[in-house]
């Protein structure tokens, strides 16, 4: 029996906060930070290659482009593969990157490897499989690779909602109507209409036309 073929899982984030860079001898590199997943911040490794890289760069603006300058110094010499370029600790905040719409999903090796992790450990001896570091081997990392990224679209309501609409309802339809304002972001930047309903998290139809619906009535 052929494998089920893979297809990525599109996830949008908003936020991202850059702490270190991590440079092997590979065309990719690797970035340590912290994001927004389902309301609560959360470490993560995102990976992405040199141009994506210097995409985000650019899109962090004065603070990219002094990160820009240190690492090509850093690179212009000898270096050790991997090498850590600590963002926080050299310039003592995180590289910030906010107002744009950060797409990623999860590598098909991260399940992989997990299976692989899991296998071996029949071959564990007791004292691991019984021990703290069972749960190290089993533990899944939020691991993600960077698809696109660019600026956001924000929804902004030209007329206030009518007064027979609740408090409660005037907020959240605001907030479908942002979501179709993503869902059309992605349209226009290269995805399907099936991605883009995933990437803003309308991929059940009652949600996708109410949130078509909000963004209607706040036009």
């Amino acid at each position: 029996m052929d494998a089920q073929e893979y297809a990525p899982r599109y996830v949008q984030i908003n936020e991202l906060y850059i702490d270190t860079v991590v440079i092997d001898d590979t065309e990719f590199i690797t970035l340590w930070c912290f994001t927004v997943l389902d309301d609560e911040y959360k470490f993560v490794y995102l990976g992405c290659d040199f141009c994506q890289f210097n995409q985000i760069l650019i899109a962090a603006g004065e603070k990219g482009k002094e990160i820009a300058l240190h690492m090509a110094e850093v690179l212009d010499r000898p270096y050790d593969s991997p090498t850590l370029i600590p963002i926080k600790e050299k310039f003592e905040e995180y590289l910030e990157l906010t107002g744009h719409d950060i797409i990623v999903y999860e590598p098909l090796a991260v399940e992989d490897d997990l299976g692989v992790l899991e296998e071996d450990n029949e071959d564990l001896p007791l004292e691991e499989l019984f021990s703290g570091k069972q749960n190290k081997t089993r533990q899944k990392y939020l691991i993600y690779q960077l698809d696109k990224l660019y600026p956001s679209k924000v929804f902004e309501p030209e007329k206030k909602p009518t007064e027979e609409l609740s408090e409660c309802f005037e907020d959240d339809s605001l907030e479908l109507a942002q979501l179709y304002y993503d869902y059309l972001n992605a349209i226009e930047n290269g995805y399907s209409d099936c991605e883009a309903r995933q990437v803003a998290g309308l991929e059940r139809e009652l949600f996708f036309r109410m949130a078509r619906k909000a963004s209607e009535f706040w036009s």
